[in-house]
């Protein structure tokens, strides 16, 4: 046998010990008949990490488990190219495995008798596995959907279905697509392919809704990782591969980065969507991920930055701008200035959230793009100037990442240089078989209208969290009232000023944004704050319809049961 580094590894990165995991116990008939693990190839079983117990990856995910203990017993005979019988084991370094294997070895062998002969064995290919959908450039985009954060578990298949049921034209995974977290390339691979063979997601494939995408930190390498991950050139193989990029992608010929922009639609109604990578390029944004680059911190690189600016300078009637991480919470509070990276000497720093009015806001202590200021500012100021120079008439941000759903609005301020103040929207969609109930603060989540008491014009703004009878509350509540209401002033303490109150804008009521599209009767059980934050509902996805004919576009929020939350804008 060909010798390799395979001999010495008794430890690799993207490593699992299985026998950790509940599994379910398969005849061998259910196995994949060739997977990965730990750079070896197997056409069998082995007993790797699992306490000796054979073990394979499954062709169907068990109760979310994508690998099983597999019964000895119905594992079959397998035979060398001469057509001579595999041991039953194979053992070697105190691994046993049943079949052919690639330890190593280029090829996959086994052992055929006690003395230690050996021969290789005719590689097997598992089955074909259905590809994703690419959207034509001609056809209109009535309805776009978008998801991130992937786990084969929980409420995730009732997800995917009532996802499949809406027929968007156009479907944006977000990041995190997989869990991959690993250097390991078959590894990666193997985790992108169980995807694919999910019964639930091979419904998604099947029903052909045209994908476009992003990747996020922990499918794009490991946790947090930028343009430092080791593997970046790899990965983005595996990315496109999974992605079913064209052979004639540009991605697949030199470009560095996953990012990328299609124009959709015909003339007069063109959707033009923009996937970023703040995954290839991104500098440390803290030192446990690298050497800090001060004010030099980027997210995008200067070749993605050049690009961008094109596309912006590109017109259409909508823009589309999604990345795997949120554009715009403001930046957390709660930590010490210095603790970024991309803080440097704290001028430009300082000055880039000022510019912004958002000096004393706080935002999610999750990752954002608030963690480099001067970036997110250089970005929001470009799509400042998009809308101001009539490249565009609307621009929604969509991310992911956060594993709650929300929607966010933000009035970027006038500049002499940019243009009048405008106003951009976000909806964050996280994710499939993902919850997160814990509270989350954030000065831009959309924000909920009241009336003047009761008056039935809903053009104030609630004042969340207020205090009313010692208790202090995020949304609007019910207490001592027929309908749901919040107070529109407060004074410095948060509590609410006797008389300034107002009923919370209801489904379909006008506000000064536009409408309020869909307020669940159940809201108050799916956020732990106000109604445009979604994180008690299990999995998550978002939406946005484009009215056409009405110049319209609804922003919701969609759970396994209902529509839960939505706001109607005009554009």
């Amino acid at each position: 046998m060909k010798q390799s580094k395979l001999a010495c590894a008794s430890i690799l990165l993207g490593s699992m010990s299985l026998h950790t995991v509940a599994a379910p116990e398969v005849p061998y008939k259910q196995c994949q008949s060739n997977f990965s693990y730990q750079l070896a190839r197997y056409q069998g079983t082995t007993d790797k990490n699992n306490s000796n117990s054979q073990w394979c990856y499954l062709k169907q995910a068990i109760d979310g488990q994508t690998w099983g203990n597999v019964r000895t017993e119905t594992i079959p005979e397998f035979k060398t190219v001469s057509g001579k019988s595999c041991l039953t084991p194979s053992i070697f370094q105190g691994e046993r495995f049943y079949g052919c294997a690639t330890i190593n070895n280029d090829e996959p062998w086994c052992y055929t008798d006690e003395q230690g002969s050996w021969e290789a064995c005719a590689p097997v290919e598992n089955e074909p596995l259905l590809s994703h959908t690419h959207p034509q450039a001609s056809k209109r985009l009535d309805r776009v959907a978008l998801g991130s954060c992937f786990k084969t578990k929980g409420d995730m298949p009732q997800a995917l279905a009532k996802l499949i049921s809406h027929q968007p034209d156009l479907f944006l995974w977000l990041g995190d697509n997989i869990y991959a977290d690993t250097t390991d390339m078959d590894t990666m691979r193997q985790k992108y392919d169980d995807k694919k063979r999910n019964i639930d997601y091979q419904k998604f494939l099947a029903a052909q809704i045209p994908v476009m995408a992003t990747w996020d930190d922990h499918d794009y390498g490991a946790n947090n990782d930028g343009k430092h991950y080791p593997q970046r050139v790899a990965s983005q193989k595996e990315y496109l591969r999974h992605f079913d990029a064209p052979a004639n992608d540009p991605r697949l010929n030199g470009q560095a980065g996953v990012y990328e922009a299609k124009m959709l639609g015909p003339a007069n109604e063109r959707t033009h969507v923009i996937t970023l990578d703040a995954r290839y390029f991104r500098s440390p944004t803290f030192t446990n991920y690298g050497t800090c680059e001060g004010d030099k911190t980027t997210i995008l690189g200067e070749q993605q930055w050049q690009w961008l600016e094109q596309q912006l300078n590109t017109p259409s009637e909508i823009k589309l701008i999604a990345s795997g991480i949120q554009f715009l919470p403001p930046l957390y509070q709660g930590r010490s200035r210095d603790k970024y990276c991309a803080y440097g000497d704290g001028q430009q720093f300082e000055q880039a959230i000022a510019e912004l009015n958002e000096t004393g806001l706080s935002g999610t202590s999750y990752e954002s793009w608030a963690e480099v200021p001067t970036e997110r500012a250089k970005l929001l100021r470009l799509v400042q100037k998009s809308i101001n120079s009539g490249k565009t008439k609307a621009v929604i941000f969509l991310s992911g990442d956060q594993h709650w759903g929300e929607l966010l609005q933000k009035t970027i301020p006038k500049s002499a240089e940019h243009g009048d103040a405008v106003t951009v929207y976000e909806v964050t969609a996280s994710g499939f078989g993902q919850n997160w109930p814990y509270h989350i603060e954030n000065p831009l989540r959309l924000p909920v209208y009241a009336d003047t008491k009761g008056n039935g014009q809903y053009d104030q703004a609630c004042q969340f969290p207020f205090t009313y009878g010692g208790t202090t509350y995020r949304g609007c509540t019910t207490k001592d009232h027929d309908q749901p209401w919040c107070y529109t002033q407060v004074d410095d303490n948060g509590k609410g000023i006797a008389g300034e109150w107002g009923n919370c804008a209801p489904s379909g009521a006008t506000i000064p944004t536009g409408q309020v599209g869909i307020v669940s009767d159940n809201v108050s059980n799916l956020t732990t704050s106000d109604r445009h934050l979604i994180n008690k509902s299990g999995s998550n996805y978002g939406m946005v319809d484009i009215d056409w004919q009405n110049k319209q576009i609804k922003l919701s929020i969609q759970t396994t049961e209902e529509e839960a939350v939505s706001t109607i804008i005009n554009f």
